[in-house]
């Protein structure tokens, strides 16, 4: 039984929202002002996800989606949403995330639009399916995967390693069996990692097979299994990444900003907004995306053994104490406000958990100047409030969408507690 709902807004998952009869709903599809036709379908929190049956008025902002798997893929959930629209929206997640934690923040500064094909990084699913295999993406709120074809989002070296992946994983999968493709565009070309969900040993002519594959398709670097244990199985390039002067060696499966673009634009913002700093504390540093290859000494925090090493030997390559690195879990351990002290600027990125703990120590330290990296704008307003009562102001604000047509926005943002030196406006 389908019921009649005008669509009010477009809820933070990307799914319109209506009230009817005192009930919530949420309909994938759907843009603000639109009257629709909708199949309830399950409870979700306080509403109920429907599906969208017929579009009864539609609004003026929606577009025709260019992909063709759009509305079963689930990697886009607003191609069908206009531009300038959609941005504005994003802004509005930062805006009213920020405002329900009371935080005072200026004019945003203008944000980095999306562009369509420019993700360099890709979690692909294959699966085993009779004597064939498909990959792509998961299927919006399922387990099964779209067999992707073409994809507006990453970039066309992603789009063309999917056939010759599939055919070599036919033959190596079990039958039903299944496995991620952690696909990296590096500086050196193509870096993937493919984790099997089901551990399995290689057998001799499997290796062979997946050596051919890798070169067949000009990868940089192949390597199988966990991230953790990952074992490279043909290295015909090195991956590398260049910072500034720094040159780094990826480990397989690397985290990478989802985009150069925005990687450069975030860069130019830690350098522009931390001003004359000379020593800068990098947390949740990754491989030192943010900060490797400038002028300052960086010192990097970071959990992650295999980025922590990588950054080590770049360090040791550059000299003179320019790029270090500490094996660190700032969420059990975060630095102590007298640690932090010592520095002049501290530049942050955590992941969507955000740094709860290590911002209380923050609120409590003089450091002058904190440039703060987000991936969530909820968690992101939670650590802003606790610096803003530790005395900081929140300087400036970029939001940033590497995620095109999904409902994911990050931000970079300047914290301060004294008029900066020689910052660039």
């Amino acid at each position: 039984m389908t019921v009649t709902l005008n669509i009010l807004e477009i809820g933070a998952r990307g799914d319109g929202v209506a009230q009817e009869d005192g009930q919530r709903y949420f309909v994938p599809f759907t843009l603000p002002g639109e009257i629709v036709e909708a199949e309830p379908r399950d409870k979700r929190g306080e509403g109920i996800v429907a599906d969208l049956a017929e579009i009864l008025a539609p609004s003026r902002h929606r577009e025709p989606a260019p992909c063709k798997h759009f509305g079963i893929c689930g990697g886009c959930a607003l191609q069908h949403w206009r531009r300038d629209i959609y941005a504005g929206w994003k802004n509005e997640l930062i805006a009213r995330a920020l405002e329900q934690r009371g935080v005072t923040a200026p004019a945003f500064e203008p944000a980095l639009a999306g562009l369509p094909n420019e993700r360099r990084r890709a979690d692909f699913v294959v699966r085993r399916q009779g004597r064939k295999a498909v990959a792509g993406f998961h299927e919006r709120a399922s387990q099964q995967v779209v067999d992707v074809e073409e994809c507006f989002v990453v970039t066309p070296r992603l789009v063309a390693v999917l056939p010759p992946l599939r055919a070599v994983l036919a033959g190596i999968l079990p039958d039903g069996g299944s496995a991620d493709a952690i696909v990296n565009d590096t500086d050196a070309g193509l870096d993937v990692l493919v984790r099997p969900h089901k551990r399995f040993t290689l057998s001799l002519e499997a290796n062979q097979k997946l050596v051919a594959f890798a070169e067949n398709a000009d990868l940089a670097r192949l390597s199988w299994g966990d991230r953790a244990t990952a074992e490279p199985l043909v290295t015909r390039r090195q991956p590398r990444l260049v910072f500034g002067d720094a040159s780094l060696e990826p480990p397989p499966g690397a985290f990478l900003q989802a985009t150069r673009r925005a990687e450069q634009v975030m860069r130019e913002a830690v350098v522009s907004w931390i001003g004359d700093a000379r020593r800068v504390a990098d947390l949740f540093a990754g491989i030192g995306t943010l900060t490797a290859g400038r002028s300052w000494r960086a010192t990097l925090y970071e959990s992650d053994k295999p980025s922590v090493a990588v950054v080590e030997a770049s360090g040791r390559r550059l000299g003179g104490g320019k790029l270090t690195a500490v094996h660190r879990d700032l969420f059990r351990n975060p630095l102590m406000a007298a640690e932090l002290d010592v520095f002049d600027a501290v530049v942050l990125d955590p992941p969507r958990a955000g740094a709860a703990a290590q911002s209380v120590e923050l609120a409590l330290s003089k450091v002058p100047r904190i440039v703060y990296g987000s991936c969530d704008p909820g968690s992101f307003a939670r650590d802003a409030h606790t610096l803003q009562q530790g005395g900081y102001r929140l300087e400036k604000l970029l939001p940033i969408d590497q995620f095109l047509w999904s409902p994911h926005v990050e931000l970079i943002a300047l914290f301060a507690r004294a008029p900066l030196r020689s910052a660039k406006k």
